[in-house]
């Protein structure tokens, strides 16, 4: 009698595909070297980084949590150019401009980089119009806490100092505008214009420019030779 196989049942699909891996190089090696790096203390970086957050800010209080007032520069190479990014510090044109004393800029929140040069007007009042603007909402403690006599010239007084709360976060964040498209109708105009055909001719346009300029002047020349043969 033979002997009858045992039945082959369809696989389980819903069970994982087996993809274990025996070949991982966990130590170094003279023949490989181990390429596995661990992260086990992950959860305690996170905690020990939020610990440390939180003591900068009891240090630092009132002043920002994120440092001082930057400027708003323009990006390197002609690739990045049309981008904004803060800078490192404000010129001394610009504080001039604002009239802050470049001595007691750092004291009030504001960074100064001695080396920048302004390029461009359009810049230069750009950021004097930051500055001026973070003036207005300055709040400036004094340096001794039992002064006897009223706030200096630059201190703020008693009851602004008091509803003073501490800045989290990047001071005046430099934000991209978003473009407004206002939607309007669809004319008939608009559905009869071919872009496509406009590309194409305004591209064969600025191609034959100077192919064209020395055809109009060839015939310029023809004709002023026609004209004195003839008189």
């Amino acid at each position: 009698l033979r002997r009858s196989s045992p039945q082959v049942g369809m696989p389980n699909f819903r069970l994982q595909i087996p993809n274990a891996h025996f070949h991982k190089h966990w130590h170094d090696s003279s023949a490989h070297k181990g390429r596995i790096v661990t992260w086990f203390n992950q959860a305690a970086r996170k905690h020990r980084r939020r610990e440390a957050r939180l003591a900068k800010a009891q240090r630092v209080f009132p002043r920002p949590v994120n440092g001082l007032l930057r400027p708003v520069v323009h990006c390197q190479t002609i690739r990045y150019n049309s981008k904004k990014r803060a800078g490192k510090g404000f010129s001394l044109d610009e504080l001039k401009e604002a009239k802050i004393n470049r001595r007691e800029a750092r004291g009030i929140g504001i960074s100064v980089d001695y080396r920048r040069k302004n390029r461009s007007e359009e810049g230069k009042r750009e950021n004097v119009a930051r500055l001026e603007a973070y003036k207005t909402n300055l709040i400036v403690f004094p340096k001794k806490s039992n002064r006897k006599k009223g706030p200096s010239g630059i201190d703020s007084n008693k009851d602004e100092q008091a509803k003073a709360e501490q800045y989290i976060g990047d001071v005046m964040p430099i934000t991209k505008p978003k473009a407004a498209v206002t939607p309007y109708k669809i004319t008939e105009d608009d559905k009869k214009k071919k872009v496509f055909y406009t590309l194409r001719v305004a591209r064969s346009d600025a191609k034959l420019v100077g192919k064209r300029e020395v055809r109009k002047k060839k015939q310029a020349q023809e004709e002023a030779e026609k004209k004195k043969q003839t008189v």
